[in-house]
């Protein structure tokens, strides 16, 4: 490899990641404005699957997984989902909002490696999915598995259980 064709492919990357950056940053930064009343069901993709249960969430020790990355869902003017605003139904109504909202966050940055298939060579494009697509699936782990909890914690205080 000359010193030119190094150059030239350390800038694609670099480009490539101001683009990945920039689609996730920018989702994040709206996601604060969505609608509430939008996030108040789980729709296609938020539905939980048949196997989303407590044993399939320790497996991934997704609780492991929430303690050891970055938490940032109060960047742009949404709430953090790191700590749990109360323990009644209201207000576990709002944290499954929220968790809601991280999870679209996260369900459209999984694309955000797309735009590189236009003009970048097969190789990088597949190592920038495989490094996006992995790293926002640890994060809908850690969103998924938290639901999960919050949703059957708020059966339970509903049904008296």
């Amino acid at each position: 490899m000359t010193p030119d064709s190094v150059t030239a492919w350390l800038l694609l990357i670099g480009i490539d990641i101001v683009i990945v950056a920039g689609i996730s940053i920018g989702v994040g930064a709206v996601a604060p404005r969505i609608q509430v009343e939008k996030l108040g069901s789980d729709r296609f993709p938020l539905t939980l699957m048949p196997w989303e249960k407590p044993r399939f969430f320790r497996f991934f020790r997704t609780s492991k997984l929430a303690r050891n990355l970055p938490e940032l869902g109060d960047t742009f003017g949404g709430e953090s989902k790191s700590s749990i605003p109360g323990r009644n139904v209201e207000h576990i109504d709002r944290y499954l909002v929220e968790l809601r909202r991280a999870e679209w966050v996260h369900w459209i940055s999984i694309v955000s490696w797309v735009p590189l298939v236009f003009f970048n060579p097969w190789p990088v494009t597949l190592a920038f999915a495989i490094i996006v697509i992995t790293g926002n699936t640890l994060f809908l782990l850690i969103l998924r598995g938290n639901r999960q909890r919050f949703t059957s914690m708020k059966y339970r205080l509903q049904n008296g259980t």
